[in-house]
């Protein structure tokens, strides 16, 4: 098994690489086809943010990126070096007044796709969580 902690420079070059690297480690798990895609869709669009938003594109700045599976369901840490932002006030991007504006819709995806989603208190950090088997709904939330 490789190693669930690994970084990446903040190149958007290598985010299909950090991805297939955490769904390699699940295919295994026999999980059915829309719920790797919403994995990877949601793991992709975390390290995006982390990349643009977090690190500012800084090459010498690592995403630090964590997962781990078991009991029944599939936890991913990433982790940026910048200030991080204030996670409870971001507006929702289906309002009228957002509706046109860039932006905004990698974590309503995220937020509606992962059954749990927490971030740290500097909003650095996202963890994202996805039931596999038992307790909630383990399919898509689609």
């Amino acid at each position: 098994m490789t190693d669930p902690r690994f970084e990446i420079p903040s190149d958007p070059s290598l985010i299909k690489q950090a991805s297939a690297r955490v769904l390699d480690s699940i295919k295994d798990l026999g999980l059915d086809k829309d719920v790797i895609f919403d994995i990877r869709l949601c793991l992709e669009e975390a390290i995006i943010n982390a990349i643009k938003y977090g690190n500012k594109c800084n090459k010498d700045l690592p995403v630090h990126i964590s997962y781990s599976f078991g009991d029944g369901r599939l936890e991913i840490v990433i982790r940026d070096e910048g200030k991080g932002f204030d996670h409870a006030n971001i507006p929702d991007p289906r309002s009228n007044s957002n509706i046109l504006k860039h932006g905004g819709r990698g974590l309503f995806l995220i937020r509606n796709l992962m059954d749990e989603v927490k971030f740290n208190d500097s909003g650095n950090e996202i963890k994202m969580v996805k039931f596999l088997s038992g307790g909630k709904d383990h399919g898509s939330k689609r």
